[in-house]
Formats: structure tokens, sequence, C-alpha cells
């Protein structure tokens, strides 16, 4: 079996304070994982993203890069190969503006410590793609880096470039007649959109007024969704490339990173000869991000997380291993299973995996939110008064639990009836906790379009963030204007969606989840005001009480009524 550590967007030099500490963590993590599996790993594969910007002082981010290999040595236990490939962040100022440049990729190129190899920057070769040398990881596949960031015009871009002729060089390469190895592809950009970001709305508040101001207010106009980062940040080529790499005839694992999601697709062939392709993303193992946009130093993150390969001759393993880094989810690693398939020639069979990770048990026995929607004084608003409540689970430790308060622009959030400053880190205890969020959700589709520019989905939602994994996770929504509500709930992390049952109790809407994972959000989503009449209807009993009922009417033999009531 082979082993392999997959990091991805490491964003060093990225100037967050908190970034040493995320890279002692990632160290510690990679230590625990490899002595878990109690054997050594074989390679370590970097996707790009391996530096924050391309105008960083060089010798500070060749020295950032050599401590960190050192310690991920150290916690290897043993010295193992490398194989790396930039990313956008690696080319450009802060990843998206241009132009395109290579001095910081080859000066790291031409100084990567021993055993480290770089791929993109090969004394100006116009190659994109490489088979790396066998000589370097000893292992019973094909391993091909692809240089995804060529992207030499434009001043604004995250995306790049995949060009078929490259991988045809390669297969030719490879050739059909040596051993009937998997080919792994390592590269940066995505070839199919990722969960969540593909909607994400550029994140432009580190930059120029200018730059902000053109982004949010010009590009759209210009361009559909143009302040979206999708549209920006995929790679021209992807589908030829992926239809070059069913082409190769063998069973195919891409690597890639870019948008620090951890997930998993598999892509058969349709066609007689060609090769199942299996695509694996990883997560930041540098950075943390936040679950909401509007972020606060406490508020909750995605942990950062690197995937663990095992890649056996008849099939594939892949871990995700998301690690604590601060307080007490120091030393902490979930992981969570990604992908596993068996391997038959060139196919891939793909047998699915369990939901969500494998945790030690709940932190907290209930987390439960009671909102009541209140018509608000600003026009096509609701005001939310939010009741929070959470018991602790008597055999795990309690955590300390912030909420981070961020109503809609426009709107407020008031504690004990005074105003706060927002993003509000409110602190929960296990006495009931109650606030309000003036104008905290939208009551008419037309309000909703107004203040989202017009590119706004016609329904409104309450949700709640349960921080910490728990016995059982409720939400409740009283006075929603209509009986078409359904329920959501939506891992942060990896992007994967389950639609929920609901309840009903005495005016009340309810969703419940049991032994709910860390950084899940619960919703309630229902057809906004003004575009309720145009839903579609479909009669369905709307928890297992009343399907149960529904059930049993139908079971009931039809009785002809004679006369008046009680006579017959």
């Amino acid at each position: 079996m082979s082993v392999l550590f997959h990091l991805s967007d490491l964003h060093l030099g990225a100037g967050r304070g908190e970034q040493p500490e995320i890279l002692d963590a990632l160290a510690a993590a990679v230590a625990r994982e490899r002595a878990q599996r109690g054997r050594n790993v074989d390679l370590v594969v970097i996707s790009g993203d391996v530096f924050e910007s391309a105008a960083l002082d060089m010798p500070h981010a060749l020295s950032a890069f050599c401590r960190l290999h050192e310690a991920l040595t150290e916690a290897l236990g043993a010295p193992t190969p490398f194989a790396v490939v930039p990313g956008n962040h690696d080319r450009r100022v802060g990843g998206l503006v241009g132009p395109h440049r290579s001095e910081l990729w080859s000066a790291f190129a031409a100084n990567a410590p021993r055993g480290v190899f770089v791929h993109g920057a090969l004394d100006g070769s116009p190659f994109l793609a490489r088979v790396v040398p066998h000589t370097l990881h000893r292992q019973p596949f094909w391993l091909v880096a692809y240089d995804s960031t060529f992207l030499p015009r434009g001043l604004l871009g995250a995306g790049g470039t995949l060009r078929r002729e490259d991988l045809l060089h390669v297969a030719a390469q490879i050739g059909r007649h040596q051993p009937d190895w998997p080919i792994l592809v390592l590269l940066h950009h995505h070839l199919v959109p990722t969960p969540l970001t593909d909607t994400d709305p550029i994140d432009a508040g580190e930059r120029s007024s200018l730059v902000r101001w053109g982004v949010t207010e010009v590009l759209p106009r210009l361009l559909a969704h143009a302040d979206h980062e999708e549209w920006m940040m995929t790679a021209l080529g992807a589908g030829s490339a992926l239809t070059a790499l069913h082409d190769l005839g063998r069973a195919v694992l891409v690597l890639h990173g870019h948008k620090h999601n951890a997930t998993a697709r598999s892509l058969d062939a349709t066609v007689a000869a060609q090769g199942d392709v299996l695509i694996a993303s990883a997560g930041s193992a540098g950075t943390a991000s936040s679950v909401r946009r509007a972020a606060t130093h406490r508020s909750a993150r995605v942990w950062p997380s690197f995937n663990v390969v095992e890649l056996e001759p008849d099939s594939v393993a892949i871990e995700t291993a998301a690690f604590g880094w601060k307080g007490r989810s120091r030393g902490e690693v979930e992981t969570t299973p990604l992908v596993w398939a068996a391997r038959s020639g060139s196919q891939w069979r793909v047998v699915p995996v369990p939901r969500g990770p494998r945790e030690r048990g709940p932190k907290l026995a209930a987390d439960v939110m009671s909102v009541r929607l209140e018509r608000s004084r600003r026009p096509g608003r609701w005001d939310l008064a939010i009741e929070r409540r959470l018991t602790p689970d008597l055999d795990a430790r309690v955590p300390h639990y912030v909420e981070t308060l961020a109503p809609l622009a426009g709107g407020a959030a008031f504690v004990r009836g005074i105003a706060v400053d927002t993003p509000h880190d409110l602190s929960l205890g296990f006495e009931p906790t109650r606030y309000l969020l003036e104008a905290g959700a939208y009551r008419t589709h037309a309000e909703a379009l107004r203040s989202q520019r017009g590119n706004a989905a016609p329904y409104g939602h309450v949700e709640l963030l349960v921080r910490y994994r728990c016995a059982r996770a409720e939400l409740r929504a009283i006075g929603l204007p209509t009986r078409d509500v359904f329920a959501s709930a939506t891992d942060a992390g990896s992007g994967q969606q389950t639609v929920l049952p609901i309840e009903r109790d005495d005016g009340a809407v309810i969703v419940r989840l049991e032994d709910c994972p860390a950084r899940t959000v619960l919703r309630l989503h229902w057809p906004l005001e003004d575009v309720a009449a145009a839903a579609p209807k479909l009669d369905v009993p709307t928890s297992p009480r009343a399907f149960a009922r529904a059930r049993a009417r139908r079971r009931e033999p039809r009785r002809l009524a004679v006369g008046a009531r009680g006579h017959g």
C-alpha cells in the first residue's frame, strides 16, 4: 500500500497572527496520523498556494517553507519525498491581481530542500504537465504534475489553463504497454465546481477602495455574476482536460486544492477503452476560514485540514484529517472518510462512505434555538427575537461557546435591549440567552432583490449554526407566514446537504438533528411573502406523526353518510 499525505493552500506569509499556531498544529496532526497508521508515509504532495502572494519577499518566503518542511519531516519520522505544484497565489499578487509572475516560484524551485520536486519553473519550459520521475517516490503509480496557473494575460483573475495537448504528451510518455498502474494527477485548480464556494461572492474586503468598487459595482454591470468567485476561479479547458483524462485509458485519480474544501467526485467512462476519473480536493492546511463571511477572531471556523490517501493495487481510500489549533481544540484531529473505491483495470467502483466525521462523542447534550418572527419597521423585513439554550453533556468537557451576531445589511443587533456593533461575539452560557436581530430576515422577494442587487432566491430562512457537536440540535421558528416550509442541514466544511423532516407544535415549526456533527448549519426555508402564492404545492405529511395519521386515514373504509350527523 502507498500512503500519501495531500496538503494544499498553505498560504505561507499571509500575515495572519494565528498562522504559526496552525502550522505547529499541522505538524502535530501529521505526526499523529502517521503514528496511527503504524508505517512511514511514502509521499507528500502539495497542490498549490504554497505562498500567499507572488510579491512576497523571497528570502522570507523561502525560509518559511524550509521551516515548515523541517517540521513536517520531523513529524513524518523519516525523510519523505515531496511533490509541489503552484497555485494562483504563487503567481499573482494576493492570488488575484496581475500580471502573471514567475520570480518567486522560480526561486523556490531553485532553492527547495533536497527531496522536494517543484514543478512549474523548469528553465522556462512551455510545457504545463510533466511525469514526475519514478525515482522520486518509487511507488506503483504514475504521478503527473500539472501547472494549471498559466494565465499570461489579464490584470485580474484567479483561474488558470488546462491544455489537452499537454495531457496527450503525458499519455505518449506513459504509453499503454507499461505496468497497469493508475495515474495520479496533481494540480491546483478544480475540474468541476466545488460546493458552497461556487456561489461565494468575491471577497474584496482587504483590497483598495478602487478595487472593491470595481469588483462589487462595475464588473457585475458588464458581466453577469462577475462579483462571484466561480467565473474567474476556474481553469480554461477543464472540460477538454477531463475528456483527455478519460482517454488515457487508465484509472485516474486527480488531487487538487484551490477552493479550501475537501470534496470528492467520481466521473465514470462512457466510451469503450476509456478510464474512470476520481477527483479529490483538499482543504486548506495553513488557514482556517470562517463559516460565515461576517467574521470575527472568535467566530466559528472550518478547521484546517489535509487528506490522507491510501492507494493499494486494487483500491483507494481517502480521508480528511481536520485539526484544531487553538484553545481546547489544540491537538484534536477529526477524520472524515472522503471516498473509497475499488479498482479493476481502468475502472473505479465507488463504495459510499459514512457521512460526517468520526467523532469521539458529543460535547453538548443539546443546542436549541427558538426564533420568533415579528414584522420589522424596515419594509420587507422580519425582526428575529431569538432565544438560545445550551445543555451540557455531563460526560464530556464543555466548550466555551461564542455566537457571532451578524444581521443582514441594514439590520442591527440588540442584546438586553442595547445595540451592539456587528459582527459581535456573544458569549453563551447554560442559562437561556436572548437577543434581537432587527431586520434580520427578508419578508418579501422585492426587498431581497433590492438588497442583493437583483440576484436573490425567492426564499427566506432562519438558521442555527451548531458550532460544537451535540446529541441533539433543534431549530424552531414561530410566526412563519406560510405552511410551505422545508428544512436542511449543511456541513459547513464539505458542503454536504441533507433535507430534514419538519414537525409542528403549537404554532412552531421545528427541525431536529440527532448526533449533530460540529459546524453544521440547520435551516428552515420558506417562499417569501410576495411570491409564496406561486410556489408549487405538494400535499404531503410534514412529520412522522402526521404521516401515520394520513396512512391510517387511507386504510379506513369509506362510509356513506346519510341524513343528519349522528344518524345513518
